[in-house]
């Protein structure tokens, strides 16, 4: 494991999780008054919140939402999940660049 990739893929997971909730917010407000369309909505919303499915299952809220247990450990997921395929990729690369 190189410390310097994992330093590096943490940070930069952690800011595309920060970009796609900003392009959530300016979708939106391109489509004021009206509302975008769901289908680029879900699919924008789904790729950060998609282990909050899961974990609403391990945490249960008594309103019927997911708790914000469930929520804080969804989004410390998908930060781990995206800081390894981030850290993969930048392995990859490093292997390609070593080879020439």
């Amino acid at each position: 494991m190189n410390w310097k990739r994992l330093l590096i893929s943490a940070p930069l997971a952690f800011l595309i999780m920060v970009a796609d909730g900003l392009l959530l917010v300016l979708i939106t407000r391109l489509y004021l008054p009206g509302h975008p369309p769901h289908w680029l909505m879900g699919a924008i919303f789904y790729f950060d919140a998609w282990p909050v499915t899961i974990t609403q299952h391990l945490f249960p809220s008594a309103r019927g939402g997911p708790s914000f247990l469930a929520i804080a450990s969804g989004a410390l997921v998908d930060l781990i999940i995206l800081t390894s395929i981030i850290y993969a990729l930048l392995s990859w690369r490093a292997r390609c660049k070593a080879r020439v």
